[in-house]
């Protein structure tokens, strides 16, 4: 009998253990501060974006700019990656 994480409601398994952060990340967090968390969650958001911005891209080279922003908004707007 195999052992089967739990199931989120997106359809993804849920492995708690592997998604726990390593004792040593925890301490870089400690360490930095709330500034220092709240700078490297707003990178990380931005780099999300310009990543699915770039794949947007990719996906449509024919679009526009301006396009691609207004497509990029709405993906955000809605809550879908």
């Amino acid at each position: 009998m195999s052992h089967r994480a739990p199931s989120h409601p997106s359809g993804l398994s849920i492995d708690r253990e592997r998604d726990r952060p390593h004792p040593v990340q925890i301490e870089a967090w400690r360490a930095m501060g709330s500034a220092g968390r709240t700078r490297l969650g707003i990178e990380l958001r931005r780099k999300a974006r310009r990543w699915k911005l770039a794949a947007l891209r990719s996906q449509h080279p024919d679009w526009t700019d301006e396009r691609l922003r207004v497509e990029l908004a709405k993906i955000y707007a809605r809550g879908r990656t």
